[in-house]
């Protein structure tokens, strides 16, 4: 007969034929596997089967098995996979073969549909019933013989007995269907009586090991009772296995602590532990981790300890990038924590970091970011560089510190998480494509700020959608944040006691208080100023700010032409108008911070105006600045940091062209209009300052805001002089303005901090004076007020002081919360109570600054997103303003605990025995329960290491991957809740679950720099062989993974092709071959991951 080579023929079909006449059939082959039994379950069904088995596999092997047919599409060669070790025993071999069946049963999708789990019933029945027999040779046998044997009424009277299969298939679904083989068939009397023979001979081998026969088939039926299919899930146990799986990590995890590596210098507290765990295990999972306790609970302690940690077992070199003034911090954590070899690096010095890990060090790094949160513009060279960084190795790890990872809005987190992680292929599970997903909520967000700019959305409107931005937001991030409050420590008992235990506790905020001043006199000047600044018909118009604006229609196409390069990419009329807005805005919150600070900025803004009519007039063209050198109006205050004069003056009186490049446009390509509105605008501004600061002296001497503040300064000090007091304020002009005004009326112990004054001298004097944390002996008591910038806000300890003054509200209100969390610190409470003061802008200057309502945007998806256990910026009082009272409705939404913790107090009070039980449940079980929420389906996956959950809401709704969130909640059940078998039904709502757990992910869209990045590559493809394969791994690293910073792709897009070999330098130098491997090495690396669990409950209301 003809070769069956499972091409022309299979195997599959040349055994059917065979069978259809018989009654019995024997079979040895190497591995036997249910995939095989499947195939041919209805015909076997009612005949004696024999097989004897000649090999197995290790089933610590099964995960790979899995991930490498998921990875390939096809089955896998199972001789790979063979035991490593030579069994010593019998019994510990048939233990493993069962082990490897039951891994392979509970782990794969083999079982999970339905035709294949009536398969099973037949193959669980035959061999109850002893009608399928199971052996294993005691040594490797590689031999494939089936023996089809006839039945009476078909071996035409003895001379056709059966028919013999011998060749090279092994009874799996590869051996009979889907790998080529080679296979004789022969219904030869003798060939078959023959090969009976030989088979009856090995089956009766007494060294063989008996799997299932019917003397001893007793370990087998215990073998059936660990498969799910056989198994009735109780939901309390399949919820507890769900919060063993978040959480477990997380508790037993061995790590050095805090205490033992520094010799008790510090103190071990549960929750700093915890989150040690956690960080290294998010580490390990995702290559990073974002750490956002909220202030105050020792952030830096805990990177610290991951640090050791990690260094130790995993050979790392740590580096570390700080902001200038916490370097001397981090210096002493390093000796504390013994980091020897850990470089420190100023924020400031991010080119020298790069440089010292590209030439100085070979092996895997991990990069601490403390006060994150200051890289959250991609276009800068320094998150190029620390993004470039990131990817030096495969094998890098990334620690981000920062209460506050959402600072301005979604793509500030975005820049963060893609330090560490490939955004179109993430390991973040539970979102289908990091980059697609994220690049929506942005574009969401930036619709909401328009909205909320126009006013086109009622302030419900703006709730909900704040929220539901807040919510998506938290599900992107969830898997690779640690972030706990001060009531998550009260709600998780564990950590509650151990702080009781350790004398810890936490003061309570009093307040905020407003402060709000009479302007008495100053009343109609303050009214006419703003009136003044603002008029939309004759207010200040900001020319200055502007010019591209002014250009006239017939010189538009020339100026395009001129300037092409510069601006394919931009729209600078906008950008510039943006800014002459910004600059009108910054003028009013500058004269609500000090008449100081006004008084600079006026000047600073009458001096740019001359020099540009300077230009103008002299030297007959105009300086415009590229939208790359034009402040971001929403970040401009936070980047210029406390000297926002230098900065204003360096940004817009610069004189000198060769130090920005700048491009000019001629003035004769200018509206009139141009140099008249500067003028006018000039003389708008001189008459501002003549009022406020001119020959009428008692208007200059006049500063009703001060005078609150000195009034309230000496009530407090004479009510308890031990209660030291923190001013803040944003700008250094205002800080040294109060600093010597305070003086001048009569409070004499003041001490000055701006960013001017960092030194090891002035650092030690604020330790000294308002650190409680200094050795008793050290401390010191010459100053009780306090007034600062925010370079004190982060970082530094001055629990010595008991009330905090925010003397002007800060643009971004990320600054207030890290100001509180000054004097709220975890390692010693010196006050029961802790006052805040804020001095509010008037209700008019709200309406120009609308700092409120910016803040309360951002503040309620801070609360939202991480949570912020502390009131800042409104009290509970009723406010008399409208947006005072729009406020204090978001605040009411700021202290929340995290949602995880009741789910992590529950874990904690569950005993270890119940533990116990729940981690019995097999991996892919599956329980109906009445009486639910919501009819569907909710499951829960693990690919690799990475949890995802999936849920199908209603009959027809399509299923999909959410956050633990919003699943963890319809996992819980009570201990005495029963579950019951899900009906038929089930089978295809699992699997259509199932299949969205672990969908591949889609393509990243393509737009903007990123799709214009493609083309200079494109083209060295076409043009430059030399190039062709890194342009083409480059492409794909674009295309497929969005794994570049924007910075980088708005670089690419304007590399000048005119030279393609320089091109090609110009390119490695922005994205190396080494970044590129990397790139391409973390994914290869997710897609080899199996799929281990995947637990799922069936839902009825």
């Amino acid at each position: 007969m003809a070769l069956i080579d499972n091409q022309t023929q299979t195997m599959h079909q040349a055994l059917i034929n065979a069978l259809s006449t018989s009654d019995s059939i024997d079979i040895e082959v190497g591995y036997f596997y249910f995939s095989g039994f499947e195939l041919l379950a209805k015909e076997l069904k009612d005949k004696k089967v024999r097989i004897l088995v000649g090999k197995q596999i290790d089933p610590n092997a099964v995960p790979k098995i899995i991930a490498m047919q998921q990875k390939t599409g096809k089955s896998v060669d199972f001789d790979r996979f063979q035991p490593q070790d030579t069994y010593t025993s019998r019994s510990e071999q048939k233990s493993d073969y069962f082990k490897g069946f039951t891994r392979l049963f509970n782990e794969t999708q083999v079982f999970d549909d339905p035709k294949s789990q009536e398969a099973y019933k037949i193959f669980e029945q035959k061999i109850i019933d002893g009608t399928l027999q199971i052996k294993l040779t005691n040594t490797d046998e590689h031999g494939k013989i089936y023996l089809v044997h006839n039945a009476p009424n078909f071996n035409q009277g003895g001379d056709f007995p059966g028919t013999r299969f011998l060749g090279s298939s092994n009874l799996t679904y590869n051996g009979l269907i889907e790998q080529g083989e080679l296979n004789d068939s022969s219904r030869d009397k003798q060939v078959f009586l023959d090969g009976c023979a030989k088979f009856e001979s090995m089956w009766k081998d007494a060294q063989n090991i008996d799997i299932a026969t019917p003397e001893n088939n007793d370990e087998f039926k215990d073998v059936v009772k660990k498969l799910w299919i056989n198994a009735i899930v109780q939901p309390y146990l399949m919820y507890i296995r769900v919060l063993h799986e978040l959480f477990g990590k997380d508790r037993n995890t061995d790590i050095e602590s805090p205490g033992k590596i520094t010799d008790d210098s510090f103190v071990d507290l549960e929750y700093q532990l915890d989150a040690i765990r956690m960080g290294i295990d998010r580490i390990n999972q995702y290559g990073g981790v974002i750490i956002a306790d909220v202030v105050g609970l020792g952030k830096s302690i805990i990177a610290s300890a991951i640090a050791y940690n990690m260094a130790q077992k995993d050979h790392l070199h740590v580096v570390i990038i700080s902001p200038p003034h916490l370097i001397t911090q981090w210096e002493e954590y390093q000796a504390h924590f013994r980091l020897p070899g850990t470089k420190i690096f100023s924020s400031g010095k991010i080119d020298e970091a790069y440089q010292w890990c590209i030439n100085q060090i070979t092996g895997p790094v991990l990069l601490i970011l403390d006060e994150a949160h200051r890289y959250r513009n991609e276009l800068t060279d320094d998150y190029t560089l620390l993004h470039s960084l990131s990817r030096s190795n495969a094998n890098n790890k990334v620690v981000v510190l920062t209460a506050t990872p959402f600072n301005n809005d979604p793509k500030d987190v975005f820049a963060l998480v893609k330090l560490f992680q490939t955004p179109g292929q993430s390991t973040i599970r539970s979102v289908d494509n990091l980059s697609l997903r994220f690049r929506e909520l942005i574009d969401r967000y930036k619709k909401l700020r328009s909205s909320l700019r126009s006013n086109k959305l009622t302030p419900d409107e703006i709730t909900a959608e704040t929220k539901e931005i807040a919510q998506e937001l938290r599900r992107l991030i969830e898997p690779v944040i640690v972030r706990r409050s001060r009531l998550d420590l009260q709600t998780i008992s564990r950590y509650r006691n151990n702080l009781i235990k350790q004398g810890i506790s936490f003061a309570k905020v009093e307040g905020p208080d407003l402060l709000e001043y009479e302007l008495d006199e100053l009343f109609d000047l303050y009214l006419n100023t703003l009136e003044t600044l603002t008029n939309e018909d004759h207010g200040f118009e900001g020319a200055r700010y502007k010019p591209v604006t002014y250009i006239l229609d017939e010189k538009r196409d020339a100026f395009k032409e001129k300037y092409g390069a510069y601006l394919d990419d931009v729209d600078l009329q906008t950008a510039q108008s943006n800014l002459a807005a910004f600059m009108k805005r910054l003028l009013v919150m500058r004269f609500e911070s000090s008449k100081e600070a006004f008084r600079i900025t006026l000047q600073n803004m009458i001096d740019s105006n001359l020099m540009i009519a300077r230009w103008y007039n002299d030297q007959g063209k105009v300086p415009i600045l590229k939208k790359g050198k034009i402040p971001d109006p929403d970040s401009f205050i936070d980047d210029a940091g406390d000297d926002l004069s230098s900065e204003f003056s360096e940004q817009f009186n610069e004189n000198d062209e060769s130090k920005y490049k700048l491009l000019f446009v001629e003035k004769d390509w200018l509206k009139p209009d141009f140099i008249k509105e500067v003028e006018e605008d000039t003389r708008l501004l001189l008459s501002i300052r003549e009022q406020w600061f001119g020959a009428n002296k008692k208007v200059a001497d006049l500063d009703p805001k001060l005078d609150c503040l000195v009034d309230n300064i000496k009530r407090l000090l004479s009510e308890n002089p031990e209660r030291k007091i923190v001013i803040f304020s944003a700008y250094a002009d205002t800080v040294d303005y109060l600093g010597q005004a305070i003086k001048k009326a009569g409070v004499n112990r003041v001490y000055k901090y701006t960013a001017k004054d960092a030194s090891k001298v002035n650092r030690d004097i604020l330790r000294n004076n308002f650190d409680a944390g200094v050795k008793p002996d050290l401390q010191s008591n010459d100053y009780d007020v306090l007034v600062a910038t925010d370079a004190l806000s982060e970082g530094y300890n001055l629990h010595r002081a008991g009330v905090i003054f925010n003397y002007d509200i800060p643009f971004n209100p990320t600054r207030v919360i890290q100001r509180i969390g000054r004097i709220n610190r975890i390692n010693k409470k010196v006050f029961d109570s802790l006052y805040v003061y804020n001095f509010f802008p008037t209700s008019i200057g709200e309406a120009e600054t609308r700092i409120q309502q910016i803040s309360t945007l951002k503040m309620t998806l801070i609360n939202a997103v991480v949570g912020s256990d502390t009131k800042t910026l409104t009290s509970d009082e009723e406010l008399k303003s409208f947006f005072k009272e729009e406020y204090n409705k978001a605040n009411s939404e700021a202290e929340f605990e995290s949602w995880d913790a009741i789910h992590r107090e529950v874990y904690d009070q569950t005993p270890d025995e119940i533990i116990e039980k729940a981690m019995s449940i097999r991996p892919r079980s599956r329980v109906l329960r009445k009486g639910q929420q919501l009819t569907g389906g909710i499951a829960f996956g693990k690919k690799g290491n990475h949890a995802v959950f999936a849920i199908k809401d209603g009959m027809d709704g399509e299923p999909e991957v959410v956050s633990a969130e919003r699943v963890l909640p319809l996992f819980s059940a009570k201990p005495e809740e029963e579950g019951a078998t899900p009906d038929a039904t089930f089978n295809e709502l699992f699997v259509l679950i199932r299949n969205k757990l672990f969908e591949k992910h889609k393509l990243p869209r393509l737009s903007g720099n990123r799709a214009k990045a493609l083309e200079p590559l494109q083209m060295l493809i076409e043009n430059y062989p030399q190039a062709k394969d890194y342009a083409m791994d480059l492409i794909k690293v674009i295309k497929e993974y969005d794994d570049l910073s924007e910075g980088q792709y708005k670089q690419i897009g304007r590399i000048k092709m005119d030279n393609l070999e320089q091109a090609y330098k110009d390119l490695q130098e922005l994205v190396s071959k080494q970044s590129i491997a990397t790139s391409l090495k973390r994914v290869d690396q997710l897609e080899g991951l199996s799929e281990l669990i995947v637990l799922s409950e069936e839902l009825t209301v």
